[in-house]
């Protein structure tokens, strides 16, 4: 894969996983995922801690919203970039062959 397709896909997993998140928080069962006393929401998606009361209802809850999903899919498609360039340094084609 390219690392423009890499990025891509690291973006709409971000993405995916955002909108999952915010789901779950939208019928009120964000409960649903604490493992073991972790608040898995904040691990997959570390920039919902910046969501508000009205983060569905009001301007500035909702430009945050925005700001936070844009913010999870930088996020994703860096580790995503940054995982395949350990990849690559790991397994390096065989210049031999």
């Amino acid at each position: 894969m390219t690392t423009r397709q890499v990025a891509i896909v690291g973006g709409i997993v971000g993405l995916i996983v955002s909108v999952a998140v915010l789901i779950v928080l939208w019928f009120g069962v964000l409960g649903a995922l604490r493992f073991a006393g972790t608040n898995l929401a904040h691990v997959l998606w570390p920039s919902s801690l910046m969501l508000t009361r009205g983060w569905c209802s009001t301007v500035p809850g909702i430009m945050t919203t925005i700001s936070s999903i844009a913010i999870n899919c930088l996020l994703y498609a860096a580790i995503a970039l940054g995982l395949r360039a350990c990849f690559r340094l790991v397994v390096r084609p065989n210049p031999q062959a």
